[in-house]
């Protein structure tokens, strides 16, 4: 009886790749409940973890919300610069002198800064101006009566001290103060420019541009420096205002 029953054979069933399917497809499933987990912040776990934090570093009281970020300005409204064409114009005017008594110009926000090495206006430890460099002084003076500049004078020096008997000056302050005062006191008889106009600022060895351990960063140091700016505060830019004609070409410095 049983071998006249007639065979049934069964449904094929799934393929074998959806083994490997299934298995991939609990996988992401998994990942992506990670993912949402991590993404959901306890606020019970939160503050524990500042009110310990309070204890050893202090944290803000006021509670910070998140905000996402936005574009907003980077740049500051408030400052003040120089305009590039008023220091070119001064630093070609004195281009001549600058190129022969090998002085530096730096162009900066601040204005137009020279920096006159000590041993070419002074002689060593002594605050008298040198004869040759007078013209020089005469010049940058007359060329500020004209452009009405503004001119800071500021003597430096290295961090060696004086020795008693190398100079009249007790100390690097006095002397670099009495270099920056016996220059403006020169304009202020020869040129009559106004007092208001001119600085006179000492600042010894507290600003050098090289190291003091070898003899030619303490020559460096050794300077005294102007700083030239227009006396009318209308001539600076203020803020973003952009210049009306601006300068297409720089003078390299000497």
């Amino acid at each position: 009886m049983a071998d006249d029953e007639k065979k049934q054979e069964c449904p094929p069933g799934a393929p074998i790749w959806m083994c490997t399917f299934a298995d991939l497809m609990s996988l992401l499933l998994c990942f992506f409940v990670l993912l949402l987990s991590f993404s959901v912040m306890d606020a019970q776990q939160y503050y524990k973890v500042a009110g310990s934090m309070k204890d050893a570093f202090g944290v803000q009281r006021d509670v910070i919300k998140p905000v996402p970020m936005q574009g907003e300005k980077m740049i500051s409204a408030t400052f003040e610069s120089v305009p590039l064409h008023v220091q070119i114009q001064v630093a070609r005017s004195l281009s001549e002198d600058i190129s022969q008594h090998d002085i530096e110009a730096d162009y900066t926000e601040n204005g137009l800064i020279l920096r006159v090495k000590g041993g070419i206006a002074f002689d060593s430890g002594r605050a008298t101006i040198k004869k040759d460099f007078l013209p020089f002084l005469d010049k940058l003076g007359k060329l500020a009566v004209e452009k009405d500049l503004a001119i800071e004078v500021s003597g430096h020096t290295d961090n060696v001290p004086l020795k008693k008997g190398q100079s009249s000056y007790r100390t690097n302050w006095s002397l670099s103060s009495a270099r920056a005062v016996g220059v403006v006191e020169y304009w202020l008889e020869k040129m009559k420019i106004p007092p208001q106009k001119l600085s006179a600022v000492a600042y010894a060895d507290g600003r050098p541009l090289a190291s003091n351990d070898s003899a030619e960063g303490r020559a460096a140091n050794r300077r005294v420096e102007f700083k030239i700016r227009p006396a009318n505060p209308k001539v600076i830019v203020t803020g973003i205002e952009l210049e009306q004609n601006p300068v297409k070409e720089v003078i390299p410095d000497k």
